[in-house]
């Protein structure tokens, strides 16, 4: 009798296991990277280079599965600053996944999109190619989108029609998937996010996102605003500046199938600037 009640009580906690999902790993927005080239050697230490070798230092310490960059990694879009950040960011021992930023970029100045992500996956272990990228992580599926104009350099960003027609099609391929978008720019506004803080198209995004129950969890970064917020049933995490805060954040997120309810909790960590 007694071990069939044992096997009872593993039988239901392993149930409820197989229903649970988890994926735990660390944000960093706007590292604002930028060398000194008034020096002999562009390797030359300077605030925002310390900042992100901390940040890398952290990260290797903890037990994020993976890391993710959500643009602004650079100061401004210039070829050193690149090769910078990505060399500091190859000495991550997990996955790297850097999104591109509006500050990032731009056709006049010889650094587009093509060319960001030429250089970047030369010198690091970025996982990013193309947008919209999708990742399966812990059953997860993680769909990184890019807003930025390289051509109009734009605050706020603009969802071009084939990225949001493409996310539509994943979201439909995932439909029985819990999907966290990641993105450079917000999707939804907050207290802290005005409407005019958006990008300008925004509302096709919404249109789309009104037609899918799957999406759990938005990231994003930008404004250098800490906010956590619940939109349409979607918990929102814009994580501040690296640059102006020394902070950046740990986001934990557990999903259960059985009941599709959604638990995230996240920390703040800070380095010495």
């Amino acid at each position: 009798m007694r071990k069939l009640i044992l096997f009872f009580i593993f039988t239901v906690f392993f149930a409820g296991a197989a229903n649970a999902k988890s994926v735990e790993f660390s944000a960093v927005s706007n590292a604002e990277l930028e060398v000194d080239k008034s020096t002999k050697y562009a390797d030359t230490m300077t605030p925002s280079i310390k900042n992100l070798l901390d940040v890398v230092e952290q990260i290797n310490n903890n037990q994020s599965g993976f890391t993710i960059f959500l643009g602004d990694n650079l100061k401004g879009p210039d070829k050193y600053n690149l090769v910078m950040f990505a060399k500091i960011i190859r000495k991550l021992k997990k996955p790297v996944y850097a999104l591109v930023g509006d500050k990032d970029v731009s056709q006049t100045k010889n650094l587009d999109k093509k060319e960001y992500y030429r250089v970047l996956n030369i010198f690091s272990k970025n996982r990013i190619k193309d947008y919209p990228y999708t990742k399966k992580i812990n059953g997860f599926i993680f769909v990184f989108l890019d807003g930025v104009n390289q051509f109009i350099p734009t605050q706020y960003g603009y969802y071009k029609e084939d990225q949001t027609a493409l996310l539509d099609e994943i979201l439909n391929k995932y439909k029985n998937n819990p999907v966290v978008i990641v993105g450079h720019y917000p999707i939804f506004a907050s207290d802290e996010i005005k409407e005019n803080m958006l990008p300008n198209n925004i509302n096709s995004l919404h249109t789309i996102l009104s037609h899918h129950n799957n999406v759990i969890a938005v990231i994003s970064g930008h404004h250098n605003i800490d906010d956590e917020y619940t939109k349409d049933g979607i918990y929102n995490i814009s994580v501040q500046s690296l640059s102006r805060t020394g902070e950046y954040k740990k986001i934990y997120i557990d999903y259960d199938e059985k009941t599709k309810s959604t638990f995230v909790k996240t920390r703040i960590y800070g380095i010495e600037q």
